[in-house]
């Protein structure tokens, strides 16, 4: 070393040499100059954090306890009796709400134990879980484990949207933020029961169920009070991962969870080591996969035509109160509501069963849907329909008359695969999409109601397999021609009520054309002269009916269908070729409508006649109430107006229940001997079937026909069914078939001449009905005085008038003379006059004594019943006599000149060139009607009303030739 003085000066010199101490200077400073940068980012980091922490935290939702509350809550629906009859719910309404005092301990318990073991500790955030997790995570490289609270899932669960909504790690972390801070924030306000309460009823458990009690009922088929310890478990299990922990589908993985949650509560001291023990040997999942398959074997049930008709009322009575069609569908499907409907379940049945039994029906046919989509080698579409295919058949093929209708099942396909066959082969596309659909034929539609409260305790909107909610229901939504039914309601129900008409009321039927020209023409074959309206309604008289509405006319008509309910009439509507359509017109007597009625509304129509003239719109449930038991709709106690007095309705009900005992609707009469009314209908080409009819305890209606209208000749079946139906309710509610319609005040009994219907006269054959009071005729018949009037000019028709018709008419004290039936002008001087426009032909001395002869016509009976009387005819006259039987008898034989002509109701004698003779024979029918009311209170029909047609026979079908319909929409039938 060296120690000289140079050496000690020179290492002097270097200890203080500035070199190195300017590097350690410069050392130094860079050091200081890193630390305040660092501690500079660190601010400005945690500057920068608490920025965008604070606005994570400002753009946090406002929220408060209410928002928490679970929204979505299933519908129930009930029966008349409390039965359930359906739930309702949309995707995350699938749930019933439980209290927190309901719950079991042990499920409560579940839950903490495997989802947030702290739960009753913590401020809504788990800082040791947080912690727990992180180490977790740096342990084992994968952050999966959760540690969100109970607290934090609810808000997730209800103000997050569950998380959906986010897109970016980002859109994660600030709903982390904010789920955090919100726990705190409602922790503050909420006790914890109630956010235990709250999530328990919103978490989703797998299987569309939302709850623990829903998925309780689902898994276990059993209360929530009911679970044990395991069956707990296997709840708690779930939520974590829904899908994966489905205990159904993946009971493995169930398990494997199930025991982890045993375990903690075993843990924590939430069970016992023998509660622990009987968990885990419980085979727990045995008897959900019995569950299970129970439920999959029973076929998914859907909704029955009631249950879519109370959706709809629903639907339509929310609107009302001010919902959006989207806010009135959420009430109904997530609203919790409770829905007491006004079904009666045994009766439903008994319809069910009734009109889906096929030995009710004549054989059947399938109509088949049909369409067809094909696509070439460009991806372009092609779309064939049924209309298409018709035409094929028709045209291509020859066969003129195919349709859609078909005997068989098989048939229906082979049609169906021949022209798909034909179109690939003619195109070479390739097939994309087929709709293929067939519906047994004919269907059917019945309504019945309690005409008393308007309560619709049954609907059957079709026959056959029902294969989705809320399909087409032909008992409310099908427009169909309502035929004969109609005559009541549109004619005669307004005649009585609002024309002083009554019973008695007296028509000729004869040839009448409607105003616009048509022929009317009745059912049955000729004319059956003068006739009351309860005849007219008895044997469903066209031309009686339509003279009526003429009377009454179409536009007061009309009036009265509105008040009753009906809603699809037309009223002065341009139709696509700017024609004007309308109901308002005189083959609105016989049911011929532009559109047609519905089922539900000609039965809450005849239920008015039955409810003493008031109108009741059709309830189909009486109370609603909100998830919060509160009372929404009330319809106990529905509102009545007042259509008709009780007396017509009564004397309607009277001349109805002829309909069923005497007249065109014998196989509707109920073998139970209950009270029974009613009317049928047949339209046009025998498209549609109807029977409208009612008991003192129900209304129902029946239409049959097929869905496209073709010729169907439904004979009695309809009416078949209706009475068995009827008379299986009879028995099964055990009602008194002795109840009948009481008589109402202001009803009287007169007798008026059978062929005037005014008070008779010495002479006249007579008649005897029921009347309200003030409707009783004070016109004395005039003996049945006749006037020929000619029918060009409307003045008495001279020897050379070529069109004549015979008119009764009557003279009252003051001498004004009135021609009954007059569709004429006429004045006071009538009878002073001669045809204007055909002099009277003088006798010149051409004229031999056998031109001016006269020819006498002799008429008898024998038995019940009378015939016209005898007359002279001048030679080359015509005549007709009317032939009618007596209640109780018929028609056995009409003798003209000694030879028979069968069993006619009228026969014309043309150009007569001689006497004759005619007699008619009537016997007894074979089943005696009831006889004649003579004590209070009096059974609804008249003393020696006769008749104009025996009972229809069963099992033959209805008379429906000859149709009168003007337009062609209206009915021909009965």
């Amino acid at each position: 070393m060296d120690f000289s003085k140079k050496g000690v000066e020179k290492k002097q010199k270097a200890l203080v040499s500035k070199l190195p101490r300017n590097k350690k200077k410069l050392t130094v400073s860079l050091f200081k100059a890193m630390l305040v940068l660092f501690l500079a980012i660190i601010v400005l980091g945690i500057g920068a954090g608490f920025g965008a922490l604070k606005g994570i935290l400002d753009d946090t939702p406002e929220v408060n306890a209410k928002d928490l509350i679970p929204k979505g809550y299933q519908t129930t629906l009930y029966d008349q009796d409390g039965k359930e009859l359906k739930v309702l719910a949309s995707f995350d309404a699938n749930r019933e709400y439980v209290y927190y005092d309901d719950i079991p301990e042990n499920l409560v318990n579940a839950f903490i134990a495997i989802e947030d073991q702290r739960f009753w500790e913590h401020n809504g955030i788990d800082v040791q879980g947080i912690m727990r997790a992180f180490a977790h995570g740096l342990q084992s490289g994968d952050f999966d484990q959760g540690a969100s609270t109970l607290t934090q899932q609810l808000i997730k669960n209800q103000i997050f949207n569950v998380g959906l909504d986010e897109k970016t790690m980002f859109d994660k972390i600030e709903r982390k933020v904010q789920e955090q801070y919100l726990a705190v924030e409602i922790e503050k306000v909420l006790p914890k029961k109630s956010i235990a309460e709250y999530y328990l009823n919103t978490i989703y458990l797998g299987q569309g169920r939302y709850g623990v009690e829903t998925a309780s009922q689902y898994y276990f088929n059993k209360q929530l009070k009911d679970l044990t310890i395991s069956e707990c478990a296997v709840l708690a299990a779930i939520p974590q991962n829904p899908s994966k922990f489905d205990p159904v589908v993946f009971p493995e993985e169930n398990a494997k969870r199930r025991l982890m949650v045993l375990d903690k509560m075993s843990e924590l001291n939430m069970i016992s080591q023998s509660d622990y023990d009987t968990a885990i040997a419980d085979d727990v999942y045995a008897e959900i996969k019995k569950v299970s398959s129970i439920k999959k074997s029973s076929p998914t049930k859907i909704n029955s035509y009631y249950i879519d008709e109370v959706i709809n009322q629903l639907e339509d009575d929310f609107m009302a109160m001010g919902y959006s069609k989207s806010e009135a569908d959420s009430m109904i499907y997530s609203g919790g509501l409770e829905v007491h409907t006004c079904q009666d379940t045994e009766i439903q049945d008994i319809c069910d069963t009734v009109l889906n039994d096929e030995d009710n029906y004549p054989t059947d046919s399938y109509q088949l849907s049909y369409a067809l989509t094909l696509v070439d080698d460009n991806g372009e579409q092609y779309n064939y329909s049924q209309n298409m295919m018709v035409t094929w058949f028709q045209e291509e093929k020859g066969q003129s008359s195919f349709d859609l209708i078909f005997s068989s099942e098989d048939d229906a396909r082979a049609a169906a695969d021949e022209y798909k066959a034909h179109l690939i082969a003619e195109t070479g596309y390739k097939e994309q999409l087929e709709s293929y659909k067939v519906t047994v034929e004919p269907q059917i539609s019945f309504t019945l109601m309690d005409q008393e409260t308007g309560q619709v305790k049954s609907i059957v909107g079709g026959r056959g397999e029902k294969t989705e909610d809320r399909s087409f229901n032909r008992a409310t939504e099908a427009t169909r021609q309502p035929g004969s039914t109609f005559k009541v309601v549109a004619a005669f129900l307004p005649a009585l009520d609002g024309c002083g008409m009554s019973l008695a009321t007296v028509y000729k039927d004869e040839p009448y054309t409607y105003t616009n020209g048509g022929e009317v023409r009745n059912w049955y074959s000729g004319y059956r002269g003068p006739s009351t309206i309860r005849q007219a309604i008895q044997n469903s008289m066209n031309i009686l009916a339509v003279k009526t509405i003429t009377d009454v006319t179409p536009e007061l008509a009309y009036e009265y269908l509105l008040k009753l309910g009906f809603t699809t009439l037309v009223k002065n509507r341009t139709n696509s070729s700017g024609g004007i359509e309308s109901d308002i017109n005189q083959s609105l007597a016989l049911g011929g409508l532009t559109d047609g009625i519905t089922n539900l509304e000609i039965t809450a129509a005849y239920a008015t006649i039955a409810n003493e003239g008031n109108y009741i719109k059709p309830v189909f449930y009486t109370e609603v109430y909100d998830h919060d038991g509160n009372l929404l709709i009330d319809n106990r106690k529905p509102e009545e107006s007042a259509v008709i007095s009780p007396q017509n309705a009564w004397l309607l009900t009277s001349a109805m229940h002829d309909v069923v005992t005497i007249g065109t609707g014998t196989a509707a009469n109920l073998s139970c001997g209950l009270y029974t009314a009613g009317k049928t209908g047949t339209t046009s080409s025998n498209y549609d079937a109807w029977f409208c009819g009612y008991t003192p305890y129900y209304t129902a209606s029946i239409w049959i026909g097929f869905d496209v209208n073709t010729n169907f000749a439904a004979g009695n079946y309809h009416k078949n069914m209706w009475r068995k139906i009827m008379d299986e309710i009879t028995e099964v509610k055990g009602l008194d078939t002795s109840k009948t319609f009481e008589m109402p005040d202001g009803i009287v009994r007169a007798t008026v001449c059978k062929d005037t219907g005014l008070l008779p006269v010495e002479g006249c054959d007579t008649v005897t009905d029921y009347f309200a009071k003030g409707t009783v005729p004070k016109k004395k018949c005039g003996g049945n005085k006749k006037i020929v009037i000619c029918n060009e000019s409307h003045k008495p028709a001279t020897n050379t008038c070529k069109e004549t018709t015979t008119y009764y008419y009557t003279v009252d004290d003051d001498g004004k003379i009135e021609i009954l039936d007059a569709d004429f002008e006429y004045d006071q001087n009538i009878l002073k006059e001669k045809c204007p426009l055909h002099p009277e032909e003088e006798e010149t001395e051409d004229t031999t004594e056998e031109d001016k002869k006269e020819y006498k016509i002799s008429s008898s009976s024998e038995g019940g019943g009378s015939i016209s009387p005898t007359t002279t005819v001048k030679k080359g006259k015509s005549t007709t006599f009317y032939i009618t039987p007596d209640k109780g008898y018929t028609i056995s034989d009409v003798i003209v000149d000694g030879s028979s002509v069968g069993a006619v109701t009228s026969y014309k004698f043309s150009k007569v060139k001689g006497n004759h003779t005619i007699k008619a024979v009537f016997k007894k029918k074979d089943k005696p009607t009831t006889e004649e009311p003579t004590t209070e209170p009096p059974t609804p029909e008249p003393t020696t009303e006769p008749t104009t047609e025996p009972p229809t026979p069963e099992p033959t079908t209805e008379p429906t030739t000859n149709p009168t319909a003007e337009p062609e929409t209206s009915s021909d039938g009965e």
